[in-house]
């Protein structure tokens, strides 16, 4: 019997209107990667939106669900014993109810737990039915959390009060399921001392037995506490609960992800510091190392000021005319070996860039290195409850290795010699990008190095030590 033939049209509309938020739930799930068998749950209760109030039975074997159910009806529709008896969901009609019986959370038979596990979500309502002679087990405990999660109503009943001593021993198991059933699932839920089996016999020839079987309490909250109006606000919120625990689950599951990749953007932002630290001191340094070649440059310029104030005096006329030899005093008091010490400091210079660049690579090497192993480790030791966290960690391990092979290859094909005679030749990328961080005062638009703003080549030349092609020689005319 479908629930469309006993809903009003506001009813209707209000069904409508959340199978629509719903399904837009849905499609944003399957934008987010969740698997079929996440959403299965949520489908159901879509699809159950339009079925009768459905009462699943939970619980562990042997705690009476059968018997329970039996009672209910009031004749024997469910095979009772004391060994695994229901195989699979079985639904039984009453009173516009669809009532199912489950096999045992705790079964032998693995298949048994898991259809039961499966089936939970698509339920109005849950009755859980534990025995009174072992209440609230640790296999209990730990199926009503999975039940909590999914945003269930929970009633309990305690079966089997009949092997009870007396009110006082009831009273007792009554306050201790409450207690962890409170701590539980937050609330207290309705709880419900019975033996099924008095009741079955009280419906059945027996009826002295009826009122101990406390039975009647149970039946009268599910006639009227379960009216119309309360089981059609339980099947609404049934859907609701779904959804909300899938909201929560890929809530926490985007709070985790978003967490692992600002611990990439903080890695590369710890690169990227890295590196500009590096550029600072190498500008830093360069200009103390520069500063050397400049100052043979100076000691060149202070030496040809030296030889033409000396050579251009009216008494050394005569030696002008000479040119072969103004030209040998030049190279041997004013050049001297000031090409050598350039040549020199410069090949150092290169040496040490190339040095303070692989170093550099190897400390960004290691930095790399040890947040591959770190991610590594830590997912080796998660467990993933689904394959759908997968791609994702699968994504970010290829890039942390993409990265980090590619750091580790130019460690591995650093040649310093190349390296350094490409920088000697002018050529070679690293080079460029050097070039590129030098402090702004050593380059010109000539291509003269500057130091305070002074282009060293304008100095040179006034010194006659540098020319621009097509210049007259000072030693020729």
């Amino acid at each position: 019997m479908s629930l469309k033939g006993i809903l009003d049209p506001a009813q209707q509309e209000l069904v409508r209107e959340e199978r629509r938020i719903l399904n837009e739930l849905r499609a944003s799930l399957i934008r987010f990667g969740a698997s079929d068998e996440s959403l299965s749950p949520l489908e159901q209760s879509i699809g159950q939106l339009d079925e009768l109030f459905l009462l699943v039975v939970v619980g562990e074997f042997n705690a009476g669900k059968s018997a329970f159910i039996n009672a209910l009806a009031g004749q024997r529709l469910m095979e009772e014993g004391v060994t695994p008896t229901t195989a699979q969901v079985t639904p039984v009609r009453y009173e516009d109810i669809n009532i199912v019986d489950t096999p045992g959370t705790n079964a032998v038979i693995r298949e048994h737990e898991r259809i039961t596990a499966d089936f939970v979500p698509r339920a109005d309502l849950v009755l859980f039915v534990t025995s009174a002679d072992r209440p609230f087990t640790e296999t209990e405990r730990a199926f009503l959390e999975r039940i909590r999660d999914w945003g269930k109503k929970v009633v309990i009943v305690i079966n089997k009060i009949d092997i009870l001593g007396g009110d006082r021993d009831l009273a007792e198991i009554r306050s201790y399921v409450a207690d962890n059933a409170r701590r539980l699932l937050g609330v207290t839920p309705e709880i419900f001392p019975v033996s099924a089996k008095a009741a079955y016999r009280a419906k059945t020839g027996e009826p002295q037995l009826w009122a101990s079987s406390g039975f009647e309490p149970l039946e009268r909250y599910i006639r009227t506490s379960l009216d119309s109006s309360a089981r059609m606000r339980l099947k609404l919120l049934n859907p609701l609960g779904v959804g909300g625990a899938l909201i929560d689950r890929y809530a926490a599951m985007s709070r985790q992800r978003l967490a692992e990749l600002q611990d990439d953007f903080t890695l590369l932002d710890d690169v990227e510091r890295q590196l500009e630290a590096f550029q600072q001191d190498m500008a830093r340094e360069f200009e103390g190392r520069m500063a050397v070649v400049d100052n043979v440059l100076l000691e060149m310029e202070r030496r040809g000021y030296d030889f033409f104030d000396d050579t251009m005096r009216i008494g050394r006329m005569f030696d002008l005319l000479n040119r072969s030899r103004v030209q040998e005093g030049f190279e041997r008091q004013v050049v001297a070996d000031a090409p050598q010490q350039i040549e020199k400091r410069v090949i150092e210079l290169i040496d040490w860039l190339v040095d303070a660049d692989f170093r550099q690579w190897q400390r960004i090497t290691r930095h790399l290195s040890d947040r591959r192993r770190a991610f590594r480790d830590r997912i080796v030791g998660q467990r993933f409850e689904d394959e759908e966290s997968r791609p994702f960690h699968d994504e970010r391990r290829r890039m942390v290795d993409t990265v980090g092979r590619a750091a580790q290859t130019v460690v591995e094909t650093y040649d310093r010699r190349k390296e350094a005679q490409r920088r000697r030749d002018g050529g070679g990328g690293r080079r460029q990008r050097c070039r590129a961080r030098r402090p702004d005062h050593y380059r010109g638009d000539d291509g003269g190095r500057r130091r305070d703003g002074d282009p060293a080549g304008e100095r040179h030349r006034r010194a006659g030590i540098l020319r621009h092609p097509g210049e007259a020689d000072p030693g020729k005319g």
